[in-house]
């Protein structure tokens, strides 16, 4: 990094800084969703990520170990914004429309890819690299403003910290008084300690997360194995730099109706997450190769349409899948060990398929054949999972417990 004029080695440490933190703050400070709570949590996460991004952002030339903690500490307190999202909406959606919508939460990333390329093309010119990470530490914290003010605790949490009282009024107001829980029921979610990585491990749940740790690192090395090498590959394609960036633009606006299709084929089509998930992941490998064997410009950006359709609807489909999974008092949990799975594929493809092609091991096509093939593998991995369509949460869950519900006192 010219800025603070160190070696490509110490480079590298600085850029990977966040996913360094993520890692760390996926299997210590998500978990902690399931004991303060999915809103307090989010909370902490934006008022983290803002304080810490500001002063990376305010860094000198001289102190880059200054900008490496920084950005260290944001990627710990960014996590928690990433993943719990869509377990605290999925606690406040009915089952028949909760896979759908979920699906379309996941969709802020292809919108998050485009205002990267805005702020490309118009803040760094002008503000450099200090006001494009400026502008989104005041954009993290100005957005604690509306998660403290417009949204509940879930019903969830709140029952499983023994909060009947307060779980029956969100309740209330969140169907704008349709539905009343009467003072003689009470309600609950399946028996586990909450926050507890260790619960993770139980014996009917060993399996699970196993398989869903597999799916991820596999499907994350498939997304970002190819997505952080798709400037250069491109460029090895004989695209010009800038023209890269557009070309990345287009890739993000056709995920957006793969998120839709997904959702509309899972719900709507009664298909489910396992065989959406399997189509989508299958039909994305397919678009991979192509990509590996396109040479005319044509071809380049026909695969990259439909390698983002399908990769990115397979994306929504799994992040409202996976918190379906497990009970509640753990979900939080659960998604911190999900990010953490993801993270590791995030900082380690990169840097493992730079090495490869620096020592001729592979080439850029040969990039492209691994990611296909990793995609492949995720479907091998979520084979083993239940299928969640229609089925309420916790009771989703295969686990020797009680299950989540409602009952008389």
């Amino acid at each position: 990094m010219p800025y603070f004029g160190v070696s490509t080695g110490i480079g590298g440490f600085l850029v990977s800084a966040p996913y360094f933190g993520a890692l760390l703050g996926a299997y210590t400070f998500a978990p902690l969703a399931d004991k303060i709570g999915r809103k307090k949590s989010i909370i902490s996460g934006l008022a983290g990520y803002g304080v810490a991004n500001a002063f990376a952002a305010l860094a000198s030339p001289s102190y880059w170990y200054v900008f490496f903690i920084a950005r260290f500490v944001s990627g710990f307190f960014l996590i928690m914004v990433m993943v719990q999202p869509f377990a605290m909406l999925e606690e406040f959606l009915p089952v028949k429309s909760r896979g759908r919508i979920t699906t379309f939460l996941a969709s802020g990333w292809p919108a998050g890819t485009l205002l990267a390329v805005a702020a490309v093309y118009f803040i760094l010119p002008k503000f450099s690299w200090q006001g494009v990470i400026l502008i989104s530490s005041v954009i993290a914290l100005i957005y604690i403003i509306p998660v403290q003010f417009l949204l509940n605790e879930t019903p969830y949490f709140l029952v499983g910290a023994g909060k009947q009282r307060e779980a029956k009024e969100t309740i209330r107001k969140i169907s704008r008084g349709k539905i009343q829980v009467p003072e003689g029921v009470t309600l609950y979610t399946v028996n586990v300690k909450r926050g507890s990585l260790k619960e993770l491990f139980r014996k009917d749940l060993f399996r699970y997360t196993l398989l869903i740790f597999g799916a991820n690192v596999a499907f994350s090395l498939g997304y970002w194995g190819l997505f952080a090498w798709l400037p250069v590959i491109l460029v090895d394609r004989g695209i010009s730099f800038l023209d890269t960036i557009l070309y990345i633009a287009i890739g993000a606006v056709a995920e957006f109706p793969g998120y839709l299709i997904a959702a509309y084929l899972e719900e709507k089509k009664k298909l489910g997450r396992k065989w959406v998930m399997a189509i989508f992941l299958g039909a994305s490998g397919i678009a991979t190769f192509w990509l590996a064997f396109s040479y005319t410009l044509t071809d380049v950006m026909a695969a990259i349409i439909v390698l983002s359709f399908f990769n990115l609807g397979a994306w929504g489909v799994w992040d409202a899948w996976q918190p379906e999974l497990y009970p509640s008092n753990i979900r939080g949990t659960l998604m911190g060990w999900v990010g953490g799975a993801q993270r590791i594929s995030n900082a380690i493809a990169p840097s493992l398929f730079g090495v490869l092609v620096a020592l001729a091991i592979i080439g850029f096509t040969g990039i492209i054949v691994i990611v296909a093939v990793a995609l492949w593998i995720t479907i091998v991995f979520i084979y083993g999972l239940r299928e969640t369509l229609n089925v309420p949460l916790d009771e989703a869950v295969n686990i020797n417990s009680n299950i989540g519900g409602v009952q008389g006192k």
